[in-house]
């Protein structure tokens, strides 16, 4: 079956949140605890920034029926050139009793067509090095990877910096 891309928005909380358990459990399988915590994380972050109705963030659910299969979340970077700004991909994660039957692609296609529709110079994202099959889908629709190193910094909230 087709999987259904539709853009997620405040109605959809409720979904969004056990479909957000579930991939909790799949990405941590050996703390049953994560899942049971998702509902109250999704509720704090959206109380901090409530990205479910913004204009630079957007949620891509698959669903399979009226069943969520995969979610992709996409963040708006503005450049000050030609080129407009970019998406970045955030997170894409495909339900693992429906991986390698196309969600991922369509999620995929429908984030190139949404990076159209806005007038951007493309999407970025980042995929472990180990990650093969998110590496091998990537380059299936034309993203290539590049030289560019990750760096991070952990900021805890009201505590001085550097």
């Amino acid at each position: 079956m087709k999987p259904d891309i539709r853009l997620a928005g405040p109605a959809d909380r409720e979904m969004l949140t056990a479909l957000i358990a579930r991939i909790e459990a799949e990405d941590h399988p050996e703390d049953p605890t994560t899942s049971d915590q998702a509902p109250s994380g999704v509720h704090r972050s959206l109380l901090h920034y409530d990205a479910l109705d913004s204009d630079a963030v957007w949620f891509l659910v698959a669903h399979i029926g009226e069943a969520p299969a995969g979610l992709a979340i996409l963040v708006r970077i503005p450049k000050l050139d030609d080129r407009h700004g970019f998406l970045y991909l955030d997170e894409l994660h495909v339900l693992a009793e429906h991986r390698r039957k196309g969600i991922g692609r369509a999620l995929l296609s429908q984030a190139m067509k949404l990076c159209s529709d806005l007038g951007l110079a493309g999407i970025r994202l980042l995929a472990r090095p180990d990650n093969q099959p998110a590496r091998a889908l990537y380059e299936s629709v034309g993203f290539h990877a590049d030289e560019t190193m990750l760096y991070q910094l952990g900021i805890e909230p009201g505590k001085p910096q550097v």
